[in-house]
């Protein structure tokens, strides 16, 4: 078992009703207290409340929805087992993965495939940023490019043509914006962090198990896990906050610190009194629907994760969950999860096609462009997914306005923000948001 990180001044216990408290009862009172209360119940979440709990605090997590792990869920339909998009635990280190060892035990798979990508009506092993041309661009001169944004990161490293074929069309097809717009460390960060040449980790259940498995474990230390519980203010007292209100019914917990795992705009919105709506402009939001087709055979293809440029197919990647666990599809019969990246609007095409002709598009573009299928008709929906908030769009244009509510709860004393990316990203800024604290 990892060493168990050792949370800050969040851990220190407060004596409250003239003692210690009892950390085993669940529910929250009309006039409770906590010594920290965790606002959002994904992996950052999770990962800060186990941290927190581990090291002794009286910790109570938050969450609006009806359970534990935000978009990292596991949707069972017809025996499949199909997470909500890409939540691959990039693990970076030997304590990460002694500590997801500790978690998941037996559960815990290899998966020895790559994620891979579509290149010249081929799957090759690799992403798109993975990619890289024969013969790399000679030193640009400082200053001498004036192409903003991802495009000029990019074009810096492996030359503009080499870019503009093997990079743009799928970074632009996933974020609908021009590479131009992107910012330059997003597909970075992805080159840096999310990178997985010899295959992954991943619970055999789905990653699912892996947000039930910190839940379970932080109720085991003694955490207070509350689903189903929207939060309607934090409570700032003389610069520092001092605990949060509950809504509807204006219960509240006081606490010594607030650790928010919630985009800046909404923890900036929910701080009485709020940041002013003008100085929190809206962020926005990319929109996924996810079409799960299932088909009657053991294997449609080897692969795990296909990403795929080609803007005739509506899909920008694929995964058969079937070659990431057995335990993940019934036997003889395995599934396609489809992600149609989009605007959540009216005018999106994608978004506003229904749920049959969209796996009609998708089951036709299977078997007639990507020539994986041979008939559309062996496809069979089995479940469609809309997520109009799957992931912040940042545009390189506006940062600065966008920055604002995060710099603004960063003066707030004892209000912790957790931003993560990725699945193990965002446990280690929730772990690091705990022992900040």
């Amino acid at each position: 078992m990892p060493p168990r990180p050792t949370p800050g001044a969040f851990g220190r216990r407060s004596p409250v009703d003239g003692g210690a408290r009892s950390r085993e009862r669940s529910g929250v009172r009309a006039h409770d207290t906590a010594d920290v209360v965790v606002l959002g119940a994904g992996p950052a979440g999770l990962a800060a409340t186990l941290c927190l709990a581990r090291g002794g605090a009286d910790v109570v997590l938050l969450e609006a929805g009806p359970q534990a792990g935000g978009l990292c869920r596991t949707r069972w339909r017809h025996g499949h087992g199909l997470d909500l998009g890409g939540h691959i635990p990039f693990v970076r280190s030997d304590a990460r993965l002694a500590w997801l060892r500790d978690l998941l035990g037996d559960e815990l798979r290899h998966v020895d495939r790559p994620v891979s990508c579509v290149r010249d009506g081929r799957v090759v092993p690799g992403r798109y940023l993975d990619q890289r041309p024969d013969v790399l661009p000679a030193e640009t001169a400082p200053g001498a490019r004036a192409v903003a944004g991802a495009a000029g990161a990019l074009g810096g490293l492996f030359g503009d043509a080499f870019v503009d074929v093997a990079m743009r069309p799928y970074l632009e097809k996933i974020d609908g914006l021009p590479l131009e717009r992107i910012i330059a460390d997003r597909p970075l960060r992805l080159m840096r962090e999310q990178g997985a040449p010899d295959g992954f980790w991943f619970p055999a259940g789905g990653i699912g198990r892996l947000m039930d498995a910190m839940a379970d474990a932080a109720r085991a230390e003694g955490a207070r896990i509350e689903m189903g519980t929207p939060v309607a203010g934090i409570e700032v007292s003389e610069g520092r906050a001092t605990g949060v209100r509950l809504g509807p019914g204006n219960a509240t917990i006081a606490s010594d610190g607030v650790v928010a795992s919630l985009p800046p705009g909404v923890a900036a919105g929910l701080v009485e009194p709020a940041l002013p709506r003008e100085a929190r402009p809206r962020l926005a939001m990319r929109a996924v629907v996810i079409v799960a087709l299932e088909f009657a055979r053991r294997r449609v293809g080897d692969e795990a994760w296909i990403q795929v440029d080609d803007p005739g197919v509506p899909f920008a990647r694929a995964y058969e969950p079937a070659n990431w666990s057995a335990d993940l599809a019934p036997p003889g019969r395995t599934a396609l999860g489809l992600e149609c990246y989009c605007h959540p609007s009216g005018d999106d095409p994608t978004w506003s096609s229904g749920d049959e002709g969209l796996a009609r598009r998708c089951a036709g573009a299977l078997a007639e462009r990507l020539e994986w299928i041979g008939d559309p008709d062996e496809a069979r929906l089995i479940d469609v997914v809309r997520l109009p908030n799957a992931y912040p769009l940042p545009d390189a244009t506006r940062m600065a306005d966008l920055a604002a509510s995060a710099e603004w709860l960063a003066g707030i004393e004892r209000l912790e923000l957790v931003r993560g990316a990725d699945v193990l990203a965002a446990v280690d800024a929730g772990e690091a948001a705990a022992n900040r604290g």
